[in-house]
Order: C-alpha cells, then structure tokens, then sequence
C-alpha cells in the first residue's frame, strides 16, 4: 500500500469556495442572458472541467509542496489529462455548434488561461495579480457562453467587465486585509487598496456613461462598497470569512442585475 493509500487519497479538485463562485456566479449570469441550447451548455462544461484541472496542475507543478508531487503527482498526471481531454472534446463540440461571436471571443479566455498556468509556474497564483487573472479567465469564458446562447456581443462585454471589477475589487479587500494580518493587524488603513477599488467602480461608471448598460455600474457598485468598507474600516483579519460570505452576497446581487438588466 502507497504512502498516499494509508493516508487518505489527496483531493484533486479546487477548494477554495471563492473561486468557485467566480466560476458559478458569472456561468449562471451568462447562460440567463442567452437561449438555452447545447452550444453554450457545452462551453459552460469545457470551462468547469478546465477549472477543476486547476489543482491536479499544480500539484504536478509542485505548487502543492514537494512531499505532494512525489506522493500525488502521478495520479494528478493522469486526472489532468483526463479532465483536459473532455474539456477539449466539450469545447469542440459547443464551439462547432456556436454563432461567430463565441468562436473569436474564445481567444481572450484561452489567453487568459495561458496566463494563469504561467502565474501558477511562477508560484504568483496568489499574488493580486494571480488571483486577478483568475477571476478574467472565469469571467472571459462566461462571456463566451453568453454569446454561444445569441447574447449580444455588447451585452457579453458589459458582463465581462463588471464581473472583472467586481472580482478584482474583493481581491484588493481582501490583500487589504491579509497585509494586516502580516502585520500583527496593526496595517490600519490601506489607502492603495481603497483608491483601486475606487478606480475599477469609477471606470464601470464611466463605461456607462460611454454608453454602456446601466447594469454594469449596478452590478458592480455592491462589491465595491463592501471592498471600500473593508479597506477602510479597517477590517480584523479574524474577519476573513464572513467577508467571504459578505462578496458571495455581492456577488449573487450581481448576478441578478446581470441576468435581468442584460436579456
């Protein structure tokens, strides 16, 4: 019996509950925005499938530790490729069946994907700018879907960007409170962090006022105002998971003026 036998089989599938709202949230927003038809269900599937390939890759990498890769990197092999190769056969198959739209705007998440498996190579995958990454990657393919369904591009575009700002807003909040952390929570303030937040509402706003949707400055603007809070008030790092829950809130908010403002 293999070391990895006698201790328990090491899960192979993402657990942050965080990034699996950034999958969710924006997948649900956008198949409500289209028609239902297996196009965009398929793309939906292929975007899951490469997101649950997330943690087997980094445990192949050795971003899991070492003692991970030597004891779970074989079997992460085989569950990589695996989940690669029906991902792969789910986005042929929703992409054959997709509008033109979705067939170019596939290049951005693809794009973005590369990023993170470079970000993740590079142990930044929890950086800012990782997480950021991340979350655009998600959000990209959910832009997609929406136009596999026949959402019009403008309506898949307004979508991505709120939900970008959105998401990088909460990941500004909380590195905002994670420095205090670091910091035996004496951090206090940070206004860097606050004056980003400020930054990415303001440019939802204006992207309205360029004539964009109203829904992507009212998707936006909850979690901007709890990020804001957060890196204002300021918010003790024993507080990390009922904030969590505070930008799943948000983010449901989003998803309902998304889904409605957007058909």
């Amino acid at each position: 019996m293999t070391r990895s036998a006698r201790r328990g089989a090491r899960p192979l599938y993402p657990r942050e509950h965080g990034a699996w709202g950034q999958l969710v949230l924006p997948m649900l927003a956008a198949l409500a925005m289209g028609r239902p038809s297996p196009s965009p269900a398929l793309l939906a599937a292929a975007a899951t499938l490469l997101f649950v390939a997330h943690e087997p890759l980094l445990v192949v990498l050795g971003r899991r530790g070492e003692r991970a890769r030597a004891e779970d990197g074989r079997r992460a092999a085989r569950r990589l490729g695996a989940v690669i190769a029906l991902a792969a056969a789910a986005g042929v198959a929703g992409l054959a069946l997709a509008p033109p739209p979705a067939r170019l705007a596939v290049v951005l998440p693809a794009l973005l994907a590369g990023a993170v498996a470079v970000l993740a190579r590079l142990g930044l995958e929890k950086t800012v700018a990782g997480e950021v990454a991340v979350a655009a990657a998600l959000s990209a393919a959910a832009a997609t879907v929406a136009l596999a369904g026949g959402a019009a591009p403008r309506e898949a575009a307004t979508a991505l960007i709120a939900w970008v700002t959105s998401f990088a807003g909460a990941t500004l909040a909380v590195h905002a409170v994670l420095g205090r952390s670091r910091s035996g929570g004496k951090g206090g303030v940070r206004p860097l962090h606050a004056a980003g937040v400020a930054a990415l509402w303001s440019l939802a706003a204006a992207l309205w006022r360029a004539g964009l949707p109203a829904a992507l400055p009212l998707a936006a603007a909850p979690t901007a105002l709890v990020a804001l809070v957060t890196c204002l008030a300021p918010v003790s790092p024993r507080r990390l998971r009922p904030l969590g829950w505070a930008f799943v809130a948000t983010s449901v908010a989003a998803l309902l003026v998304l889904a409605v403002g957007l058909r």
